[in-house]
């Protein structure tokens, strides 16, 4: 059994309160309207660098710890416990929303296949969130082979991953500053891409070799940021603030490209850090035992349903309605919508989400890699 810190729920949970607020403040035009406050919400696609994070971290963390990992009988574990924790919640809330807009087929086939991101002009605005997805599935194709190099390297040095991925970071910047700026890349979104994003996953792949390797210089001193969480968190926060500025790019949802998109990713990849950093590295402290409790936790469990539902919601309301989006409404919007999302995001978590979690987990126990006793209960991958 995998341990599992309640804290990573309640990060969860700050993640998802981030990405609820900046697209109720892009729909209610509260990012142009509402002043600093609007800047702060309309920067909230950061909780999405979090949620990549987290991946990186949580999934690399599984290759590392388990036993004969690259095996075919661990892959594909892998990729059961991979395709039912994302697919069959993300298929149910497409086809509603599928069922309420009624979009082209091959937006449809796009959406349903993950491919959306890489065709232009093929989003759906009831569910524009979802190209986070098929980024995410991109990382899950990738992770193992990214994984199996760095296990190679690892037997010749064992601190040899932890030194290419620091190396690799600032590299993956670079590469997105460059890259983005091709003619050939502007009528696709690359900010979506993995390559744009890889940043954000090889930080938590970083995290995770840090963990496993503490005598690293690299691991060290880690760890000592994460022994001060209060400067950490201040340092995120600034992070925070300086991307609401034009040097990050828009605040609207739009596509970022350049110099612009390299220094949000970076400036995402730093706050992403600092809230994760106490959590994994550093000692018992306020930051863990606050995202611990059992209310951030137990939202934090439900947060991939309340990523899923709040746009098709926050879009159904405004129909309902007749309110014109972008006019403003941002306080009833949230007041009406946020409770309706909770209860959708709770039912599928109790009908559909754990049940097929624990599902895959005892796939992957039969598979020999849980190391599962008999009257050893089995936990759902969370990750």
């Amino acid at each position: 059994m995998r341990p599992h810190s309640p804290a990573l729920d309640g990060l969860r949970l700050l993640a998802a309160t981030l990405v609820v607020l900046t697209h109720a403040a892009f729909l209610s035009g509260a990012v142009n309207s509402a002043g600093i406050w609007g800047h702060l919400m309309g920067r909230g696609d950061f909780g999405v660098a979090i949620f990549f994070v987290l991946s990186g971290y949580l999934l690399h963390r599984g290759f590392i710890r388990g036993r004969e990992p690259f095996t075919r009988r661990h892959l594909r574990a892998y990729a059961v416990r991979r395709a039912a924790r994302v697919l069959p919640a993300y298929w149910i809330v497409l086809a509603v929303v599928v069922v309420a807009t009624r979009p082209s087929v091959r937006d449809l086939i796009l959406q349903a296949l993950g491919l959306q991101i890489y065709v232009a002009d093929s989003h759906l605005p009831a569910f524009s969130q979802s190209w986070s997805i098929a980024t995410e599935l991109s990382f899950y194709a990738v992770l193992p082979l990214a994984a199996l190099g760095l296990a190679h390297a690892r037997r010749r040095d064992p601190g040899r991953p932890l030194t290419m991925l620091a190396g690799f970071l600032p590299l993956a910047l670079a590469l997105t500053w460059l890259s983005s700026s091709a003619d050939l890349l502007r009528e696709v979104p690359y900010e979506r891409w993995l390559p744009a994003r890889s940043a954000s996953f090889a930080l938590g792949m970083l995290l995770a070799e840090a963990c496993a390797r503490p005598d690293h210089p690299v691991s060290r001193y880690l760890t000592r940021l994460a022994a001060r969480p209060g400067p950490l968190l201040g340092l995120g926060a600034a992070a925070y603030l300086l991307a609401t500025t034009p040097v990050a790019g828009l605040l609207t949802l739009g596509t970022v490209g350049g110099g612009r998109l390299a220094v949000k990713m970076a400036l995402s990849c730093v706050v992403a850090a600092a809230v994760l950093l106490p959590l994994v590295l550093g000692p018992d402290n306020v930051w863990r035992r606050g995202l611990a409790h059992p209310a951030a936790a137990g939202l934090g469990r439900i947060s991939y349903g309340i990523f899923l539902w709040h746009v098709p919601v926050f879009t159904a309301l405004y129909a309902v309605t007749g309110l014109v989006p972008f006019t403003g409404g941002l306080l009833p919007l949230l007041s009406a919508g946020v409770p309706v999302t909770l209860a959708l995001a709770a039912l599928t978590y109790v009908v559909v989400e754990r049940p097929l979690m624990i599902w895959a987990a005892r796939q992957g126990d039969e598979q020999g890699e849980q190391g599962h006793r008999p009257g050893h209960r089995l936990e759902p991958d969370r990750a």
